[in-house]
């Protein structure tokens, strides 16, 4: 019954939330060149929901969780989470909790935001690369960020403090959407967006005698615009992080900021048809 009212406050939180920062849903188009169903893609989704909800929320979202049940979940972040000392020890177990961390989350707040990012963006990424391609590629942002947030985070490096989420890959697949489908518009759950668009629709509709829907629960918006902005949220905090040394909420800005970077390496694993597409200035 707890993890039921707490599922119930992360969903309100995240609709109140979306009312200023837009909370993606979809790509507006929605479009498939290769009519492949994202299964890698949910796959993914399901993975990280099961970790979660079988693995760490048993010690923690229970009606009376004792001391010890929070000892277990703290320990196993402790264990399978990324840390400093396995980077600057070279330690063989560093490769393996590099993978295991990307796959386990703080809380389910943290759990269901990563996985509405996942497939707003994912499944069209997933399409351009295949999915077998797309999994190495979303393993290696992950990887990647994990390792580049405790490279360049100053207090990791003093406390060795473990790193968990998805996030770090979930940028890397955000980067390779604006690489790849920078022209797309995506569907955004945004309160704000819709409250904005009455007095144009309502403008519109006089000037043109049109009829309009003068509100709509979502908005489009260009994808680049979107994902710029993330970028820039992030990136303000990460060198807050490098330079002063704060805790910024313990958010991992900085394994954003490398996950997004790491999109880049999209073009090592998208399909070869697309590839000579995008380098001929073809849309995808």
């Amino acid at each position: 019954m707890a993890f039921l009212w707490f599922l119930v406050y992360v969903l309100v939180a995240l609709f109140f939330a979306s009312f200023f920062f837009p909370l993606p849903l979809a790509d507006v188009n929605k479009t498939m060149r290769y009519r492949t169903i994202p299964w890698m893609t949910g796959t993914l989704i399901g993975l990280n929901v099961a970790i979660f909800l079988l693995w760490q929320a048993p010690d923690i979202y229970r009606s009376n969780p004792t001391l010890g049940n929070w000892f277990k979940y703290f320990e196993k972040i402790w264990l399978y989470g990324y840390r400093e000392s396995y980077l600057r020890e070279g330690k063989s177990i560093g490769a393996f909790v590099a993978f295991t961390s990307i796959f386990m989350h703080g809380d389910l707040f943290h759990l269901i935001s990563n996985m509405i990012y996942l497939w707003a963006f994912g499944y069209r990424v997933e399409d351009a690369c295949g999915p077998w391609r797309f999994l190495s590629f979303y393993i290696l942002c992950g990887m990647t960020a994990s390792m580049g947030n405790i490279l360049f985070n100053p207090l990791s490096q003093s406390a060795d403090i473990p790193s968990i989420g998805a996030s770090g890959a979930i940028s890397g697949v955000l980067g390779a959407y604006l690489i790849l489908f920078y022209g797309e518009w995506v569907t955004c759950l945004w309160g704000l967006g819709s409250f904005l668009r009455m007095p144009v629709v309502l403008t519109q509709n006089i000037l043109n005698n049109g009829s309009l829907l003068w509100w709509r629960w979502t908005t489009p918006l260009p994808a680049w615009l979107f994902l710029i902005v993330y970028l820039a949220m992030n990136v303000v905090p990460s060198f807050e992080i490098i330079q002063e040394g704060q805790d910024v909420g313990g958010v991992g800005y900085l394994a954003h900021i490398v996950g997004f970077l790491s999109g880049l390496t999209v073009f090592l694993f998208v399909r070869k048809d697309l590839l000579m597409r995008y380098a001929a200035g073809r849309a995808l």
